[in-house]
């Protein structure tokens, strides 16, 4: 498993330029791990009330991305990535959003705005 700087980058850019404001303030990691066997593309996690109180840590989100993720197009990259983003509620507490209303508005906009060009990282395909 290892850290992909460049996405993270990319995603706190994305983020200021569409001025996506409980985003700006989100800690959000991203980490590839190769050695998943679940089917899945991404997974997202956050850290929980427990673990900030205990160890004195600020909500964080960690976007995990997994071997089918390398198979995707650009646009399927992106969008798998606005679905995770859109797993962060308003409040940005470390908690994460089910597939509820305010998801699918959140991500319905962000698969909207969010281009190819918008993740250099991804065009290059170093993920």
């Amino acid at each position: 498993m290892y850290r992909i700087v460049d996405i993270e980058t990319d995603i706190r850019n994305v983020v200021e330029k569409y001025r996506l404001g409980h985003l700006l303030k989100a800690k959000i990691a991203v980490v590839y791990n190769s050695s998943s066997r679940s089917k899945a593309v991404a997974r997202i996690w956050g850290l929980g009330k427990i673990f900030q109180i205990a160890y004195g840590l600020e909500p964080a989100y960690v976007i995990e991305l997994l071997p089918a993720f390398t198979t995707l197009t650009c646009r399927e990259k992106v969008r798998a990535i606005a679905h995770e983003l859109a797993h962060i509620p308003s409040t940005g507490n470390g908690t994460t959003r089910p597939h509820n209303t305010a998801f699918w508005r959140d991500y319905k906009t962000y698969s909207a705005l969010f281009k190819c060009s918008d993740f250099p990282s991804l065009q290059r395909g170093k993920a």
